[in-house]
Formats: structure tokens, C-alpha cells, sequence
């Protein structure tokens, strides 16, 4: 089986960082970007020698056709893409704005990064996954986008569920090519985002969900790593829902 390379965005920490460590050990080379070059020096020692960092701001459409010519000229292409990179934004007090308060600004702030950015990444790497007639796309969404959500915001709930429809329009186009394209929906992790809204919010959240604990990132990054297995070639167009039992709840 040829070794496959992994593009992860948002890569420096949480889920993307779990993400790379689980693709690494599962012998894939990993290229990790967030907006400044993820330390490699958090990934394992034995898993580095197939670990790459570069800077990366996914917003920036003449940055990522560069990193992707890069990586087609050097390393022969990214087989498996992880659109992991994204924002929630937060006013004065810590929380999201509500329908009346958020602004279209910061509606097309998350807009940028939460989805545009995913659709140029997948614009770029599907055309040599389709060459090679193999390609695994995962697209992070979240529980925001598949129900109401405790602590999200209209803008981050519109963004997450814009991942779920573009991922299902690429799926439905590209299956024929080898490319399956798929997403993982999030519960409350324990990342830095989720800390944002403090121990207080996310001890009443972890009460709310049958397994009564937040979920880590590990595990949202195992499931992903199915999804870029050899073995999920006919896992396409499906969501896995990483949230402890809330969504049922």
C-alpha cells in the first residue's frame, strides 16, 4: 500500500493536532499548518520523521494554491485532506452573539474560514486526487450544525451546517473518481475553544450528555482517521457524530 499524505488544517492544536498523531500512526505522512507553523515537537518522537509544519492561513487564496502546488511538486500530491481549521468568535463577555446582535461582518468572518476556505481547499487537491483516481476528504463540522447547540450562535450554527451541504455536493460528484468526502460532527471537546466559554458552562454541558463527560480530542481524531482509511471506501457522504449521546439526547 503506497504511503499516503495527509494535508490537516489547523493542525497546531486540538482536534487537528489529535488528528495528525492519529494519521501519522496509522503510516500516513502528515503535513500539519495553522496559522503559525505547527511544533512538531508535540507530535511523538517516533511518529516525526513523517510530520511536516508549514504556516498556513486558510483565508488567504493565494497561500493555499501555493502550499498545494508545493506539495503536488514535492511529495506527489495530498491523497487525504482534513478540513479541520476554523473559528467561533466571541463578544465582551466570552459568548456568542445572539440573532439580534450578530453582526454580517462577523457572519462572513466565520464564513471565510469555516467554509469558503474548506471549498478552495477541496477546489485544489480534488483535481489530483481525481488523476490518481484516490482521495479521502474529511470535512469538521459540528453538532452546531446538525441541532441546536447550548453555547453556538447563529453564525457558527449557519457556517457548520454549510459544511454539511458542500460536503454532501462533493461527495455525491466525486465518488466515481475513488474520492469519498465526509464529516465528523463534534460535541462539546476539550480545546481551547471550548475552554473559552469557562469550567462553569462546560460542567453543565457535561451533566447534559449521557456519557456525562466532555469528549477529547483523540477521539474525535480516531474517527477521522477512519474516514481516511482504505477501509472507508464506501463510507461517502456520511457524518459521524462524536458527541457522547447529546444529538440522541
Amino acid at each position: 500500500m503506497p504511503v499516503r499524505l495527509a494535508l490537516v488544517t489547523g493542525a497546531a492544536q486540538g482536534i487537528g493536532l489529535a488528528t495528525a498523531i492519529e494519521l501519522l500512526k496509522d503510516g500516513r505522512k502528515v503535513v500539519l499548518t495553522d496559522l503559525r507553523a505547527p511544533d512538531l515537537q508535540a507530535i511523538p518522537e517516533d511518529l516525526r520523521a513523517n510530520a511536516l509544519a508549514h504556516a498556513l492561513d486558510v483565508s488567504d487564496d493565494a497561500a493555499c494554491r501555493a502550499l498545494i502546488a508545493e506539495l503536488d511538486a514535492a511529495l506527489g500530491g495530498v491523497d487525504i485532506l482534513v478540513n479541520n481549521a476554523g473559528v467561533s468568535l466571541k463578544n465582551a463577555a466570552g459568548q456568542s452573539n445572539g440573532i439580534l446582535d450578530v453582526s454580517t461582518a462577523e457572519v462572513q468572518t466565520m464564513l471565510d474560514v469555516n467554509v469558503l476556505a474548506m471549498l478552495r481547499l477541496c477546489q485544489l487537491a480534488l483535481p489530483g486526487m481525481q488523476a490518481r483516481r484516490w482521495g479521502r476528504i474529511v470535512n469538521v463540522s459540528s453538532l452546531a450544525g446538525r441541532g441546536k447547540s447550548i453555547v453556538a450562535g447563529p453564525a457558527y450554527m449557519l457556517t457548520k451546517s454549510a459544511v454539511l451541504g458542500l460536503s454532501r455536493s462533493i461527495a455525491s460528484e466525486m465518488g466515481e473518481f475513488g474520492i469519498t468526502t465526509n464529516c465528523v460532527a463534534p460535541g462539546r471537546i476539550l480545546t481551547q475553544m471550548a475552554l473559552q466559554a469557562g469550567e462553569e458552562v462546560n460542567r453543565r454541558y457535561a451533566a447534559q450528555i449521557p456519557v456525562r463527560r466532555i469528549g477529547e480530542p483523540q477521539e474525535v481524531g480516531a474517527a477521522i482517521t477512519y474516514l481516511c482509511s482504505e477501509a472507508a471506501g464506501f463510507t461517502n457522504g456520511a457524518v459521524i457524530d462524536v458527541n457522547g449521546g447529546f444529538l440522541m439526547a
